[in-house]
């Protein structure tokens, strides 16, 4: 064994070994894309707490970890049934930025995809970001041992014409614990905007999302789609001229295509 990653302490990787089940798969009987975010969250968030930064330590100051950006690339999604591990470790941290990497890996070792990401602590009280440099040496978190994450950071998203648009209120089931919208719902509100044939045939190979803004409780957005390339489409959440949120989708085709049931 390497005698560095001997020396690393523990706390700076963390793993967490799940099983897909049924009803936790898509239509096309593997994880979605909403899913695997859910699970990155929480497998970021468990390390936190870990760490000693996570809801217990920040939310007596009034504060938490809000995402604001991730870039994902993946060969393949879990299937159901499948054993799958995903492994997180912290790239940097900065005075208002922690950049975290993600691999996931099938239940023989093999890497199906990496993540990046970039999180940010909010005043609950201002909403705005907090200087973590300000909230003591908790902060000073590990940074793993790991490779460099093999895929390329978040591009700078610009939809540059409107395929289609459609309206999405967000209600009760969409808000989380911070009281505005869970990260999933923005993207199952893009999702939703493709048919059940257009997944069948294609996956997301590559996915970013950019938040720029909150959306809260009992707001109604714009969803708005750009399609000038059918396989490297733009996404936006926006409101009154106010833009929430961007995403990009990289679709390429998918083994899955509509079999019978």
């Amino acid at each position: 064994m390497d005698k560095d990653k001997c020396q690393q302490p523990v706390a700076a990787i963390y793993s967490h070994e799940f099983f897909l089940a049924a009803g936790e798969c898509n239509a096309e009987k593997s994880m979605s894309l909403a899913m695997l975010v859910n699970r990155i969250i929480r497998v970021a968030t468990e390390h936190a707490n870990m760490l000693d930064v996570g809801y217990a330590s920040l939310t007596p100051m009034g504060k938490g970890w809000v995402l604001s950006k991730l870039t994902l690339e993946m060969k393949r999604y879990p299937h159901v049934n499948e054993i799958y591990k995903i492994t997180t470790w912290i790239e940097g941290v900065d005075r208002f930025l922690c950049s975290r990497n993600f691999v996931i890996y099938d239940g023989d070792g093999c890497e199906l995809g990496y993540v990046r990401s970039l999180w940010v602590v909010i005043d609950f009280h201002t909403r705005m970001m907090c200087d973590m440099s300000l909230l003591g040496e908790r902060m000073l978190m590990p940074v793993g041992d790991m490779p460099s994450c093999p895929i390329a950071k978040p591009s700078r998203i610009k939809l540059t014409g409107i395929s289609r648009t459609s309206i999405c209120k967000f209600r009760y089931c969409d808000v989380d614990f911070n009281r505005h919208v869970n990260t999933v719902r923005y993207i199952e509100a893009f999702l939703n905007c493709w048919p059940l044939e257009h997944h069948d045939r294609y996956m997301v190979n590559r996915f970013e999302i950019s938040f720029v803004k909150e959306c809260l409780y009992g707001m109604e957005v714009n969803v708005k789609i750009d399609e000038t390339d059918e396989f490297d489409c733009k996404a936006e959440i926006e409101s009154n001229g106010v833009t929430y949120c961007r995403a990009r989708f990289l679709f390429k085709e998918s083994e899955f295509h509509g079999e019978d049931y």
